[in-house]
């Protein structure tokens, strides 16, 4: 993997212009690598959970890759089919879901996944008689906060435990079959946390062979941790696989045939792929009262609507800052880096409980770079034009190293051009 000098990156943004989102090609191809390397069970299919970062140059990587896809809503499954994937390699899990949108995945015959005993309701309204999988609520979850623990009672994700006789019942009701299991626990933020993913999901397996009359598949979700601080040790990537391997073949050998273990891990393939790059536009200072010390302050021209992470999960993100100009620093100073938004909360170095917790740093200037590091997942996909900020290009770093737009910079007539005028000055609205 290519790492991006400090030079390059200064080019980057003069080229480009800041804000910039970077994705580097080689990043995601090698956690693919990893992730089809690890895993030994004979019948496996990885599928991107496509939510992390929607741009179709990543959904053909991951295409080329030979991934399928977890879709989240129905325009994630346009954006796939129009990637180039084919309506079986796209499965569809929705917590909201109408007749239409049934109706459009069962037409193409893209797979959907039952989140709860409504939704095989409305499945087997529309299409009696048709084959679904379901996603369980095992019970419990994991994630580094309950904003992405997506197991457990404090969930809403999912068919709870003491439901599955009911989905059962319903879906024998309308003639359904059930050839899936799925469940996804959360999103831990702790390496060793694919410990207590494998442990819980022991219980999904074992609901599993409940089902094992149609069984043809279970998707044990994603959530697979990443090292976003430069102390934290990587997963072992390949003692979860041959973890999680042992676990199906148990499965296999107890209902006598193999099962396609799925999985659909989204950040932990494109997290670390990301860079946003933004220019420093102020420093300003804030004096001690009782309550706090004061505050140094950068200022500069991103904010929460281009990575919402830390604002709204207390996320930490490596940043560093590139100087333009070649006078020397030597002096570290303390620093809260902050947005351009109007917006109280637009800061990034924050805690879990949103408290300011300043970084050091060698003495930062009007000019100069912000990197903000491992931007990859949920940042792009959650921007905003918020304040009606102009949203930024994306570039991505090709295996060779050549730089190519993959999304042009936003402009005010594309935040302005989905406004219908409500009242048309001089015209008669029969009021």
């Amino acid at each position: 993997m290519m790492k991006l000098s400090d030079e390059r990156l200064i080019e980057l943004a003069q080229t480009y212009r800041t804000p910039l989102y970077v994705f580097q090609e080689s990043i995601i191809r090698s956690r693919c690598k990893q992730l089809k390397d690890a895993i030994t069970y004979e019948s496996c299919k990885i599928r991107y959970a496509c939510k992390a970062l929607t741009l179709q140059a990543v959904l053909r990587i991951m295409l080329d890759e030979g991934f399928w896809i977890d879709a989240s809503s129905v325009n994630e499954v346009h954006r796939a089919l129009r990637a180039g994937f084919n309506p079986e390699e796209i499965y569809y899990t929705g917590e909201g879901a109408t007749a239409a949108v049934y109706k459009f995945l069962c037409d193409r015959g893209i797979l959907i996944n039952c989140t709860s005993i409504d939704q095989l309701h409305l499945l087997g309204t529309n299409k009696r008689g048709h084959q679904c999988s379901i996603r369980v609520n095992p019970g419990r979850g994991h994630g580094e906060s309950n904003k992405t623990n997506t197991g457990g009672p404090g969930s809403k994700h999912g068919i709870y435990l003491d439901q599955i006789d009911e989905a059962r019942s319903v879906a024998k009701y309308y003639g359904l079959k059930i050839i899936g299991i799925h469940s996804h626990i959360g999103s831990g933020a702790k390496t060793e946390e694919w410990k207590k993913w494998n442990e819980i999901n022991e219980t999904t397996l074992a609901i599993a062979r409940d089902f094992s009359t149609d069984l043809e598949f279970v998707n044990l979700g994603g959530g697979l941790p990443v090292s976003y601080r430069p102390s934290e040790k990587p997963m072992d990537i390949i003692q979860w696989g041959r973890e999680v391997s042992r676990s199906m073949r148990r499965l296999a050998d107890d209902i006598g045939r193999n099962v396609t273990l799925f999985i659909e891990p989204g950040r932990f393939l494109v997290a670390e792929c990301g860079l946003l790059l933004a220019e420093v536009q102020s420093i300003k200072t804030t004096p001690a009262d009782d309550e706090c010390s004061g505050y140094r302050y950068i200022i500069v021209n991103t904010g929460l609507n281009h990575n919402i992470r830390p604002a709204m999960y207390g996320s930490h993100h490596e940043i560093r800052f590139v100087s333009c100009s070649s006078t020397p620093k030597s002096t570290q100073l303390q620093y809260v880096v902050a947005g351009y938004l109007c917006e109280s909360g637009d800061v990034f170095t924050v805690g879990k409980d949103g408290r300011l917790l300043p970084r050091e740093f060698p003495e930062v200037r009007v000019g100069d770079l912000m990197v903000m590091e491992n931007v990859g997942a949920y940042s792009h996909a959650m921007k905003s034009e918020y304040n009606s900020m102009n949203l930024p290009a994306s570039v991505l770093i090709d295996n060779l190293g050549r730089a190519r737009v993959i999304e042009r910079r936003g402009t005010l007539d594309d935040i302005m051009r989905r406004e219908v005028e409500a009242y048309d000055e001089g015209r008669d609205i029969g009021m």
